[in-house]
């Protein structure tokens, strides 16, 4: 019996991946193609949603900026890019997904750390703004994460969340069957997983 290759994540289960713990080895598994399929996926319009981000959280200079959630440091990347913070750090909990991030850093100045959301590590009041762009629907607790946020910004702190949000009238039904046809025949048939995009 041939083994799968080493950076690809044999199937698993559909009822192991329901469990979020798992949530770290599946984003190892395709870490290697997020980005293209992020792009790819949404059109590009990712990009953009990820610079309103940055814009909106407004970070003055000499700001500290935690981005929760970074997979490959797109959103910490953007505040390097777009921001006078000082010091920038982004945590997440797939190693994989931070491998490829450092990849693209390129002396930027940002700290990626391998963490989890529910147990930052970080003292009370460490930061001026925290995000999480895409990443809140992959917390075990989402309470739990966000208090979690919470705790580590400093009063008067900015908490910014960038998720999909389902458009009203006939705008979705077209939404909901891209996400339920296309996205994951897509998603599988470039990313190598079979759940990943479900």
């Amino acid at each position: 019996m041939s083994r799968p290759a080493p950076d690809r994540m044999p199937d698993v289960p559909r009822d192991v991946l329901s469990d979020k713990s798992q949530t770290p080895r599946m984003f190892n598994s395709i870490a290697h193609r997020y980005d293209f399929l992020n792009h790819a996926l949404s059109f590009n319009v990712d990009r953009r949603w990820r610079r309103l981000l940055v814009d909106a959280a407004d970070v003055r200079a000499g700001g500290r900026v935690l981005d929760v959630a970074t997979g490959t440091a797109d959103v910490a990347l953007e505040f390097a890019r777009r921001s006078p913070a000082q010091h920038i750090a982004g945590l997440d909990p797939s190693s994989g997904m931070l491998e490829v991030g450092r990849t693209k850093l390129a002396g930027a100045r940002v700290d990626l750390i391998e963490g989890d959301a529910l147990a930052l590590p970080f003292p009370d009041g460490s930061f001026d703004v925290v995000t999480i762009a895409f990443g809140l629907r992959n917390l075990p607790d989402y309470a739990r994460g966000t208090a979690e946020m919470a705790r580590v910004l400093r009063p008067g702190g900015r908490l910014l969340v960038l998720e999909f949000l389902p458009p009203s009238g006939a705008a979705r039904l077209v939404f909901r069957s891209y996400i339920a046809t296309v996205l994951p025949v897509v998603g599988r048939a470039i990313s190598g997983s079979p759940e990943a995009y479900r």
